[in-house]
């Protein structure tokens, strides 16, 4: 009876917004101008849509149908067509949805079902990924170490003498096989300390692992509490729905009126969340301030010392010249060299060929001595080193002809850019904070990036022109933002598992004898589909950023990379269901009404957190995925056995792994958009809690493996990533709190906006707090006095230089004798 007085009710209700949308229409508008109007009306469209997805979910939840029912839902169809027709809208189409287009498919009743297959599919998935882990790190050990943990073979000095060391046979090119065991690789990561993380990884990678140790405390607090107060509420909450919710649906917050009192818990429940997130970050953020302070105290000389320096006058556009004007300056003593950056055309393809040469001379000398020295093999030697000659006399040409062009500031060579370096920190600090002279825009200093992760071919160009290729960059981004919609609608419509079934005959009929296999497997294939469509977009982003973007470093790549794709994640992954009829619609909805984003909010979100619980189930196989180093595996024994590469050359050659998906920021970007699923739906639907707890600490073992022993040490950025992440995850927590106020409006009884939703968006007021603790904490740069002390003591260690701030195609290429 209780469904019956419903359908009677919408279908009530039905049939007064029809004839008042009519009437108020067709009073206002022109039948021309009727489906243009129409059709910029995201607000009748919105309740269009979320009349049907209640009525139809009403509909599909009762089991017993009954004559009466069937002619109340023949009417409800009649009055949605009627709506329909009166906003211009003459048939159905799934694809101005977005949330339908990605598959993020709303709450329903095989959602426990479809939980279940996505768990087993997951615990077997990461079972059969481990096992092969495994297998493979005992085949190949080399793959999983790093390069600098490894031992030459022959050269493992234990308690031999340095007599016997002499005496023992050194092969240059193998190393000793690393002791392995099944799972010790867990206990190396549990007891691995910071100071250890950030010495092998970097303080980048140390940020990675922090910022998910970060989420994992704050899960680890809120969780238990949440989860024991929200879950038994929302039950008892939900106990008078029909038989057709499943017990996921229950366990939710749900879209019925509730009283007041518990709101109020929700209130309450909102301000913990916050507050307790915010003194993590902040505590945090004071913790790694430390971090970043050590890091710049032992920045390794040059880099600690030197300035890149841009828009230098025409004047200046020598090696000498620099040097001299920064010498006028500063005085001699405190200048130690000056280097233009050259444009150096074809001379990088001839060096890389000059390298590319002598590893085929080298490759041949090995199979000419493995042959026994044949006299008929020495004429292909001579072949080599012939071309090796030959390439090394023209390259070293080319390199006499660029360093004369430099010397006399011939413009085709020589660029605005160069680096200056100092004898000291200080001397380098004073220097980068300084105007040279009266033009602002002239020797524009800031400090140089890793003098191995220098782009050079960025750093030669002109500012102007790299303000118009940041712009090119931009209006890439825009479009790849904007047509990510059309592109996902063309491969899903082949991709759907309606699809595969029409391709595989077989499938299809099988899947019909079997109903609920249709539902179970639609929803998992869903998500599957979704998390492989998001596979490609880190590489394009990527190609995009260092193509066009004005980058003078890989991890400057990495922190762009971060900012723009975890921002696409937080709209087509997360709010993609409250996107309306696109993103561009919904902003334009959003500026003429910004108290609309509450209700965009709260009116789809909360109904596609089912959907979420398998996203984040199904991204445990990806942490397991990550841990194999499928790529560099396959590539190390693709040099080691088809190229006959010594183990040292392949494992050269195999690093490093993609720095457009793992690097470390695509991986932070990942990280934040299971942090906004968890925060998201943690009051609407507190069992999120748990798969994401999981997640994270499933993460701390095969990143804290991955990044710390076996990937290969990246240039940092000096903590800039840990800021940039941590700057979302308070736009994060606000989204949150516009979501749970937006909800507890819609909610309450008499849809009140005074009481339990103004409570919790007043908790904006906390993360405004912390935001500002954040931002005063000085991070960019050391305070003068550490900046004189970390000087003093590196003068007195005399530590040595690590690079130089030349070219690699410039370096003198040596005369070998043979």
């Amino acid at each position: 009876m209780n469904t019956r007085l419903r359908l009677v009710w919408l279908a009530a209700a039905c049939s007064s917004f029809a004839s008042g949308v009519a009437e108020e229409m067709t009073s206002t508008c022109s039948n021309s101008d009727l489906q243009r109007v129409a059709s910029s009306a995201p607000v009748l469209l919105t309740v269009r849509h979320n009349l049907k997805r209640r009525g139809f979910v009403l509909l599909q939840r009762n089991d017993n149908s009954t004559d009466i029912l069937s002619n109340i839902a023949a009417y409800i169809n009649w009055q949605i067509e009627y709506i329909e027709k009166s906003l211009g809208i003459q048939e159905k189409n799934i694809y101005e949805d977005p949330g339908t287009l990605m598959g993020v498919a709303m709450n329903g009743r095989d959602d426990l079902n479809m939980l279940r297959s996505s768990l087993q599919l997951t615990i077997g998935g990461v079972g059969a990924l481990l096992v092969i882990f495994v297998l493979q790190r005992k085949i190949s050990p080399v793959v999983y170490a790093k390069e600098t943990s490894l031992e030459i073979k022959g050269q493992r000095a234990g308690d031999d003498t340095p007599e016997q060391q002499a005496d023992r046979e050194v092969d240059d090119g193998a190393y000793n096989d690393p002791s392995v065991s099944c799972f010790d690789w867990v206990s190396k990561v549990w007891k691995t300390t910071p100071e250890e993380e950030v010495l092998h990884a970097g303080l980048d990678g140390y940020a990675f692992l922090e910022f998910r140790r970060l989420n994992f405390r704050i899960l680890y607090i809120i969780g238990p509490i949440l989860s024991i107060v929200l879950l038994p509420l929302h039950y008892t909450a939900n106990s008078n729905l029909e038989n057709g919710y499943d017990i996921l649906s229950r366990l939710d917050i749900g879209n019925d009126a509730k009283p007041t009192w518990m709101l109020w818990v929700h209130a309450c429940m909102v301000w913990l969340v916050v507050c307790v997130s915010s003194w993590n970050i902040v505590r945090a953020q004071y913790e790694f301030t430390e971090r970043r302070y050590q890091w710049l105290r032992e920045i390794p000389v040059p880099r600690a010392a030197t300035v890149l320096v841009r828009n230098i006058p025409y004047a200046y556009r020598t090696d000498a010249a620099l040097k001299s004007f920064f010498t006028s300056l500063f005085g001699e003593s405190e200048i130690e060299s000056a280097y233009i950056v050259r444009r150096t055309g074809r001379l990088p393809f001839q060096v890389q060929a000059l390298n590319d040469a002598k590893l085929d001379l080298v490759h041949a000398k090995k199979r000419w001595e493995a042959l026994g020295r044949p006299e008929a093999s020495s004429r292909e030697v001579e072949e080599f080193q012939e071309r090796v000659d030959r390439l090394a006399r023209e390259a070293m040409q080319a390199q006499s002809r660029l360093e004369e062009a430099a010397a006399r500031a011939d413009p085709t060579v020589c660029s605005a850019s160069g680096f200056v370096t100092f004898t000291s920190e200080l001397s380098q600090r004073l220097a980068s904070r300084e105007q040279c002279t009266r033009e602002v825009s002239e020797f524009v200093m800031s400090m140089a990036p890793d003098p191995d992760d220098v782009i050079y071919k960025n750093v030669v160009e002109d500012d102007g022109v790299n303000a118009a290729w940041n712009w090119v960059m931009r209006a890439s981004m825009l479009l790849v933002f904007t047509l990510w919609i059309p592109f996902v609608m063309v491969l899903s419509s082949w991709t759907t598992f309606g699809t595969i079934q029409e391709m595989f005959p077989g499938l299809k009929d099988f899947v019909q004898k079997h109903e609920w296999l249709d539902k179970l497997l639609s929803g998992v294939f869903a998500t599957i589909v979704l998390k492989i469509f998001l596979a490609f977009l880190p590489s394009t982003m990527y190609g995009i950023i260092t193509c066009f973007a004005d980058v003078k470093s890989g991890a400057a790549v990495q922190i762009k990379m971060q900012m723009w794709y975890s921002g696409f994640l937080l709209i087509f992954v997360l709010l993609v269901t409250s996107l309306g009829r696109g993103l561009t619609i919904t902003l334009v909805a959003i500026a003429e009404q910004p108290g609309k984003i509450f209700s965009l909010l709260a009116a789809y979100l909360p109904s596609a957190s089912h959907f979420y619980f398998q996203y984040e189930i199904l991204g445990w196989i990806v942490l397991f995925t990550e841990l194999l180093r499928s790529a560099n595996f396959f590539k190390y024994h693709f040099f080691r056995w088809l190229l006959s590469m010594s183990p040292k050359e392949a494992k050269g050659m195999s690093e490093p792994e993609d720095p457009a998906c793992y690097g470390v920021g695509s991986r932070m970007a990942s990280s934040l958009l299971t942090s906004a699923i968890t925060f998201v739906f943690c009051s609407c639907s507190p069992l999120i809690l748990v798969f994401s707890w999981v997640s994270f600490g499933l993460g701390q073992f095969t990143y804290g493996y991955l990044v710390v022993f076996a990937e290969s040490k990246k240039p940092d950025t000096g903590g800039f990533l840990w800021l940039q992440a941590v700057n979302q995850l308070f736009w994060v927590l606000a989204i949150y709190v516009l979501l749970m106020t937006g909800v507890l409006q819609m909610i309450s009884v008499h849809r009140d906006w005074v009481g339990p939703p103004v409570a919790a968006l007043a908790s904006l007021g906390v993360l405004f707090w912390a935001r500002c603790q954040v931002d005063n904490l000085a991070f960019e740069a050391l305070p003068l006095d550490e900046v004189v002390r970390a000087s003093r003591e590196r003068t007195k260690s005399e530590e040595p230089s690590q690079g130089q701030y030349v070219q690699p195609e410039c370096i003198p290429i040596p005369v070998e004798q043979h």
